[in-house]
């Protein structure tokens, strides 16, 4: 009894959060936008009876929005411009390989290659070859040029027509979604705080949450960097500088709150803090978190800083027992909340850009296009492997309708070029989404159609499916192929959409290509990860040694602080490593071991970098040349440095990495607790890189 009344809430509560979900990453406004792009091409063609001419404007708009880009207005104004042209470039193209199925088998790779390998030419440009080259007249090329190009610019100026009114609003967003992954970090602290208990030296809080929201936060401030870099003038004025002073800012906020979540670590695992303190210094930080919350909320809707609220109070109970504990936490709140201020007076009346942002051309040297190539090609790096793996099974699948002279043949190849992806991991659910989708979509246009085959009816559900289809699309992948299977049918031929027999057949075409990209995907260099794996772990040290090297010197006085480069460079290659783990685990047969060491020497790099913004934050102002911690990162550079350029891996054991912290010296409580911890963080990723390589050697010579 009791079992069955639980149910009903935890069937509401899940269908609550898929509204949630639904609600947050549905895009209504770009699926209203698509439709009415789609529907005027369509309309025309209705009223003046020339169908052919409007699908084949519709599909110039199909084809814009299949690859349209998000971004600042300017960004994606540019980058709607080369997808135009390259989708005119494509259906001129397709119009000359009509009617010559050889011909489109011959140049298609080359279409494919190129549109991988060379980021302004665009995968739409494939996709624009393969649909005109196959679709009935009108096939001559000046009219698939005009038609397209007529379809895909109107489509343009609808996602572009709100630039005057909301220019702001990508930046808006970006800068609020970093402030509040930020208010997130904080409220992660104050957790953590409240909830952890003494427990004989080890930490009970939840360290997994703490690692989720350091991810979030460093990719939310990493996409307001590269968003604010759109809106900067070419002489760089102060007002252009201002979005970025907040996000430097919001860093700095960061860096504070590393450095005073190791401080709690240290509190914590030294006994229970004074509880009026503990409740105190939670509420202080959760008033900060909200502090941070407000301005998310005013950066998002573009008003003014919010007023400044109380500043914390924590100093009357840091007395006694930890003090120089609680008053270094005490200290670290004080900053926050001075960084906070910052960030307030920075944004002020509200967001300030130059009167105009100049066009900068974009720069295209052939000479280091083709030196770029060159290296890919002798690395056979991923994304040559893919583009080349694509090229093989297009021209398979194009060959295959050629040889047979199959009827609709050519949604084996689309089916191909849509869903195989750099990994096999990543292409098989791909394929089994699209085959679902497409059976699904298929017959439900049969069904509609077969009831009412005449062409307004038939106009009306592609506009449904094209309003349906774009609006979830970035929802779920399932539903956009159940959509956009029937739209695109109906594009590519409108005269037999009615036929079951249609339907059937682009249902066995699609599985058919789902076939080849899973094999192909299995059997065509599936296995290229493990030769990226001896690059991507000598990156990782050698990023890392670098940032211990760079702490050092703030320790001992040479410069004033890490540098936003030095922590760019260190993410990166912590982003390499993790990308490489998650490709062994992708491939046919998965190197779950070697993945998972990847994944774990990736865990100890992130340790490593917050450790490192904790020590230099707690010790920078006590900074000297004769600084005992910046020994201890000197050694612990030299540990780094030396894994990463030696070319046997030592015996798996204990590095000698203690001595410096052996000596008693006058460093603050918080500083050794870190510095022991980050001893302990390089230990763990030397030997873990050292045992990956060895099962690397080891494998390479076994096969």
């Amino acid at each position: 009894m009791n079992t069955g009344g639980r149910h009903p809430p935890e069937g509401g509560r899940k269908l609550r959060e898929w509204l949630v979900r639904v609600k947050a990453e549905a895009t209504p406004v770009y699926g209203l936008a698509v439709t009415l792009g789609l529907g005027l091409p369509l309309l025309l063609g209705l009223l003046t009876d020339r169908m052919g001419q409007g699908t084949l404007g519709a599909l110039g708009a199909f084809l814009l929005a299949f690859g349209a880009p998000g971004g600042p207005y300017g960004n994606r104004a540019r980058s709607l411009a080369v997808s135009l042209a390259a989708i005119v470039a494509g259906g001129a193209l397709g119009g000359l390989l009509a009617g010559h199925p050889w011909a489109t088998v011959a140049v298609l790779p080359v279409v494919v290659v190129l549109a991988a390998s060379v980021p302004w030419i665009r995968p739409t440009a494939a996709m624009a070859v393969l649909l005109t080259s196959v679709r009935p007249p009108p096939g001559d090329p000046l009219e698939n040029m005009l038609l397209m190009g007529l379809g895909g610019l109107w489509l343009a100026l609808l996602l572009l027509s709100p630039w005057p009114a909301r220019r702001l609003r990508p930046l808006d967003d970006a800068l609020g979604r970093a402030a509040g992954s930020v208010a997130a970090l904080l409220d992660t602290v104050a957790g953590d705080l409240e909830t952890s208990t003494w427990t004989g030296g080890i930490h009970s809080s939840d360290n997994c949450g703490w690692e989720r929201s350091r991810r979030h936060v460093e990719t939310a401030l990493r996409d307001a960097t590269a968003t604010s870099r759109y809106y900067r003038g070419e002489d760089e004025a102060q007002e252009n500088l201002q979005p970025q002073q907040i996000i430097d800012t919001l860093r700095r906020i960061v860096w504070e709150t590393v450095g005073l979540h190791t401080q709690i670590h240290v509190l914590v695992d030294r006994g229970p803090a004074p509880d009026p303190w503990r409740s105190d210094a939670t509420e202080a930080i959760r008033g900060l978190a909200q502090g941070v919350r407000t301005l998310s909320t005013a950066l998002a809707r573009e008003t003014a800083a919010p007023a400044a609220g109380p500043s914390p109070d924590l100093a009357r109970h840091a007395r006694g027992g930890d003090g120089a504990v609680l008053r270094q936490i005490t200290h670290s709140v004080d900053r926050i909340d001075s960084a906070l201020e910052s960030a307030r007076d920075e944004l002020g009346d509200g967001l300030r850009l130059a009167p105009s942002v100049h066009w900068k051309r974009p720069r295209f040297e052939p000479g280091e296009a083709a030196a770029a190539l060159a290296r890919e090609v002798r690395e056979r790096s991923p994304r040559f492997r893919h583009a080349t793996r694509v090229a093989v099974l297009v021209t398979v699948a194009m060959a295959i309708t050629a040889a047979f002279r199959l009827q609709h043949g050519q949604w084996m190849a689309v089916t191909v070029l849509v869903s195989l992806r750099d990994t096999y991991g990543r292409t098989v659910p791909r394929v089994v989404q699209r085959i679902t989708g497409n059976a699904a979509g298929s017959m439900i246009a049969a069904v509609v159609l077969a009831a009412a085959p005449a062409r307004p009816h038939v106009v009306a559900l592609m506009l449904v499916f094209a309003l349906a289809g774009f609006t979830l699309r970035s929802f779920s992948y399932t539903a956009w192929t159940v959509c956009s299977a029937p739209l695109l049918m109906m594009l590519m031929d409108l005269t037999k959409v009615s036929r079951w027999s249609v339907a059937l057949d682009r249902v066995e075409l699609v599985a058919a290509g789902g076939v080849i990209a899973a094999l192909g995907a299995r059997v065509l260099w599936p296995r290229g990860a493990a030769r990226q794996v001896p690059a991507r772990t000598t990156e990782l040290l050698t990023a890392m040694a670098a940032l211990t090297r760079a702490a050092a010197s703030v320790l001992d006085g040479r410069r004033p602080g890490l540098e936003g480069d030095e922590m760019a460079a260190a993410g990166k290659a912590i982003d390499g490593a993790a990308d490489a783990g998650t490709r062994l685990k992708d491939e046919p047969a998965p190197d779950t071991v070697q993945a998972g060491q990847l994944h774990a020497a990736v865990r100890a790099a992130l340790r490593i970098r917050d450790r490192l913004i904790a020590v230099t934050d707690l010790a920078s102002e006590n900074a000297d040349e004769n600084s005992p911690s910046a020994r201890t990162l000197d050694r612990l550079a030299d540990a780094l440095e030396r894994t990463a350029t030696q070319t046997e891996p030592d015996p798996p054991g204990r590095n000698d990495l203690d001595d410096p912290l052996a000596a008693p010296d006058d460093r603050p409580e918080p500083a050794r607790y870190t510095l022991t911890a980050l001893t302990d963080d390089v230990d763990d990723l030397i030997n873990t890189l050292a045992k990956l390589n060895r099962q690397s050697a080891l494998s390479a010579t076994t096969r």
